[in-house]
C-alpha cells in the first residue's frame, strides 16, 4: 500500500516537474509609460497602446551588465521604457480534484516545478486561480471563475496551450477548476527619458 502511495506521488510530482519552458515564442515586446513601481517586489504597471496598462515583475540584474547597476534605480513613474517580457504561459488548467489541487500545491510550494525562463538558469514565479466556474469564453479562451473564499469574480488569461484549451472545451457554469499561470516577467527593461 505505501510502494502504491509512493508510486502515486512520484508519478504526480513527476507531470507537476514537466512544466514547459518558456521560448522565444513567449517573449513579447512594447514601449510603455511606467504608471507604478515597487522596489521591494521588483513589480511596475506600465501603459502601453500596444498591451493595455499590466503589471510585470522585473528580473533582477536587468540593465547593463558591465556597470553591475541595477535597472530598477530609474524605474519610477512617468519614465517611458522599451521592454521585452514574458507573458502569462497557462502551466495547469484542471476540474479540481484531490489529485489535481495536490498537484497545484506543489507547484506553488516547489519553485523548481515552475517553466524555466530562457537561457537563465531562473524559473518563473507562478500563482493560481481556484473556483467555481461562472461562464466559459471559448472564443477569447478566457474562464470566469468565483473564489468561494470572498466571491470574487476572476477572468483568467488568455489559456494558450493545447491541453488547457482541451478542458476549457470541456468546462461549465458550476464546475470547480484549478489553474495555475506563470507572472508576466520583464527580462529587459531600457527607459528611453
Amino acid at each position: 500500500m505505501l510502494a502504491l502511495a509512493g508510486a502515486a506521488t512520484f508519478s504526480l510530482l513527476a507531470t507537476a516537474a514537466s512544466a514547459a519552458d518558456l521560448t522565444r515564442d513567449d517573449e513579447i515586446a512594447i514601449r510603455g509609460d511606467i504608471v507604478a513601481a515597487d522596489s521591494k517586489t521588483r513589480m511596475i504597471v506600465v501603459d502601453s497602446s500596444e498591451r493595455d496598462t499590466l503589471g510585470y515583475r522585473v528580473l533582477p540584474n536587468v540593465g547593463d551588465r558591465t556597470t553591475a547597476v541595477d535597472v530598477f534605480t530609474r524605474l519610477r513613474p512617468g519614465v517611458t521604457v522599451d521592454m521585452r517580457y514574458y507573458r502569462v504561459i497557462d502551466v495547469l488548467v484542471a476540474k479540481s480534484s484531490p489529485e489535481i489541487d495536490a498537484k497545484a500545491t506543489a507547484m506553488l510550494a516547489d519553485p523548481a516545478q515552475a517553466p524555466g525562463i530562457l537561457d537563465t538558469g531562473r524559473k518563473v514565479k507562478v500563482w493560481k486561480v481556484q473556483g467555481m466556474v461562472v461562464r466559459t469564453d471559448p472564443a477569447a479562451k478566457k474562464i470566469d471563475v468565483v473564489d468561494p473564499q470572498g466571491g470574487m469574480v476572476y477572468r483568467t488569461p488568455w489559456i494558450k496551450s493545447k491541453e488547457g484549451q482541451a478542458t476549457l472545451a470541456t468546462l461549465k457554469p458550476g464546475d470547480m477548476v484549478t489553474c495555475i499561470f506563470s507572472e508576466r516577467t520583464a527580462f529587459e527593461v531600457n527607459p528611453i527619458n
